[in-house]
């Protein structure tokens, strides 16, 4: 009998010891994104991408995808092509995506980071992810605009899951949210 209670107490004690770690990463990886949100980068293009939906787009999202085969067509030809690739919206869009990749990917990792995120995360982002879907999908669908990201042809793969899958449940996810963080 005392041989059972001894294996059971270090299989518990197996589990927990390798647990601990495990969630320490994951709220490690989730204060790394914190610091990645807070910074001077992410910030402009943040604010680049809603600036592009306010301005070019006159805050209709059935505008983006043709706003932003212009832009991207001004960015990467036009005069602008020299400002550098802090000032491209090609590049903002794919910082953000990169972004909220991964804060997906940490919310669906643990069920304390779910919460947390549910709780530290607004509706305002989920709009941001919208605005994203959308300028993805103008990037997906035009192959002109594909072939100047990639010299490798383009072909769809139906059983990959691709970006647009983690932001589109991100989205799914915040959009419920209050207006403003809690604190």
């Amino acid at each position: 009998m005392s041989d059972w209670i001894s294996v059971i107490i270090a299989f518990i004690t197996l589990i927990v010891t390798i647990s601990i770690p495990v969630q320490i990463m994951k709220f490690q990886r989730y204060t790394g994104l914190m610091s990645t949100y807070m910074s001077f980068d992410f910030a402009h293009a943040l604010q680049s991408i809603i600036k592009f939906f306010y301005k070019d787009c006159s805050s209709d999202i059935e505008r983006i995808p043709e706003e932003y085969k212009k832009r991207f067509d001004s960015d990467f030809t036009g005069k602008e092509k020299d400002n550098g690739v802090e000032n491209i919206l090609h590049y903002h869009r794919r910082l953000l995506n990169v972004f909220f990749l991964e804060l997906e990917m940490c919310r669906e990792s643990s069920w304390v980071l779910r919460r947390k995120i549910r709780k530290d995360w607004t509706v305002n982002e989920a709009y941001v992810c919208k605005i994203l879907i959308y300028m993805n999908k103008a990037v997906e669908e035009d192959p002109e605009m594909f072939m100047d990201i990639s010299s490798v042809k383009y072909e769809r793969m139906p059983k990959v899951k691709g970006l647009n899958e983690y932001l589109s449940r991100f989205y799914n996810t915040l959009r419920r949210e209050s207006k403003s963080m809690q604190v």
